[in-house]
């Protein structure tokens, strides 16, 4: 059977292929209400879908949302793209993603095919700064995307064009070290040596700051991925730790990872070996995805605002509030304009969340 055609359905609305073209591919220039309804009426019928390049020739853009992420199984990655797959979804656009599992090769590739593929913008959720001359081709794409129009936000690590959103690592690690101290504890391990993250540096280079205010040196450090993976290999070497200190002090090993993905892998496998977290080791991650509620024992972390990030991206991208993902309506003005902008970061505070992952049954 033949493809439905836009003449097709011009035919049996009664109206002209270029009336047909306008209501069904999203030009500003709609006809009356009563030929709007006729055309997409006839379009239902006969089963017609419309074509999206001659929409995004229509509207002057495709309506596509290009998202990079490191790792869509990481739940922080996860949280963020969901909301703004809803967001997007909700505001009539479509959302195109891709995971570059920390690759800068896969994610140049990732940039050219998203850029190729002419989106309207890119949010790129996690640092994009690897630490090697590989760097300015991501540079290059990104600043040549936005001379041609195209918008660009970053969630995590600047990236030098567009628009940031920027967790405050440092400080809120540095709280968070702090309220640990303050609730008695008084042994740490940390892991370091994460290289092309700096994100990840940045928490636990505050982290670290907070135990030398107090005069306490971390007991250990480790290094390992920032991956659930990473939080195996991570709890592999706490026990190994264990079991060749010397020390008689009984109080529990805190241990800090700066991510929730790593502190969950660890604190589920330290429990496979046997080890009671919190009674021998405690257990801190960061970024506050959901699933570090519904962990057993439930996870300390500092909760960052992940739903409010990845709406301030879409309100960005879009150039209007961002849509209601259960009404799908926005609000009536635009709150800002197509024209190229300067820069600019936005800071974002986390909360300290002290759950059972590193209780006391005691002040130390």
């Amino acid at each position: 059977m033949a493809a439905v055609r836009l003449s097709d359905v011009a035919q049996d609305a009664g109206v002209s292929l270029a009336t047909a073209s306008r209501v069904l591919n999203g030009s500003a220039r709609v006809p009356g209400k009563a030929v709007a309804e006729r055309v997409e009426a006839s379009a239902a019928k006969l089963g017609y879908v419309p074509n999206a390049q001659a929409q995004a020739l229509a509207r002057s853009r495709s309506g596509l949302i290009g998202l990079v992420v490191h790792d869509i199984a990481d739940p922080y990655f996860a949280t963020i793209a969901r909301e703004i797959q809803q967001q997007v979804f909700a505001s009539q656009s479509q959302v195109l993603l891709t995971q570059t599992d920390r690759e800068i090769d896969t994610e140049v590739r990732a940039l050219r095919s998203l850029i190729a593929q002419q989106v309207d913008a890119l949010v790129l959720v996690g640092s994009h700064r690897y630490g090697n001359d590989s760097d300015a081709a991501i540079s290059t794409l990104l600043e040549g995307f936005a001379r041609n129009g195209g918008k660009v936000v970053g969630m995590g690590q600047s990236v030098g064009v567009g628009r940031t959103i920027v967790p405050d690592n440092a400080a809120a690690a540095h709280e968070l070290a702090t309220a640990l101290i303050v609730e008695g504890h008084r042994r740490f391990a940390v892991v370091q040596g994460i290289s092309g993250i700096p994100s990840a540096a940045d928490r636990t280079g505050g982290f670290i700051a907070a135990l030398t205010e107090a005069g306490i040196e971390p007991e250990l450090s480790i290094e390992a991925g920032l991956t659930r993976d990473g939080g195996y290999e991570l709890a592999e070497a706490i026990e190994s730790h264990l079991s060749s200190a010397t020390s008689t002090d009984d109080a529990p090993l805190c241990v800090f990872a700066p991510a929730d993905v790593m502190a969950l892998g660890a604190l589920g496998e330290l429990r496979r070996r046997g080890i009671d977290v919190p009674g021998q080791v405690s257990v801190a991650g960061f970024g506050g995805v959901p699933d570090s509620a519904d962990s057993n024992p439930a996870l300390t972390t500092i909760a960052l605002p992940l739903h409010d990030m990845a709406r301030q991206a879409v309100q960005w991208v879009l150039g209007t509030p961002p849509a209601d993902a259960e009404t799908g309506t926005t609000g009536s003005e635009p709150m800002e304009s197509d024209a190229p902008e300067e820069p600019l970061e936005v800071h974002v505070r986390g909360d300290v969340l002290l759950r059972e992952s590193t209780a006391l049954t005691a002040k130390v």
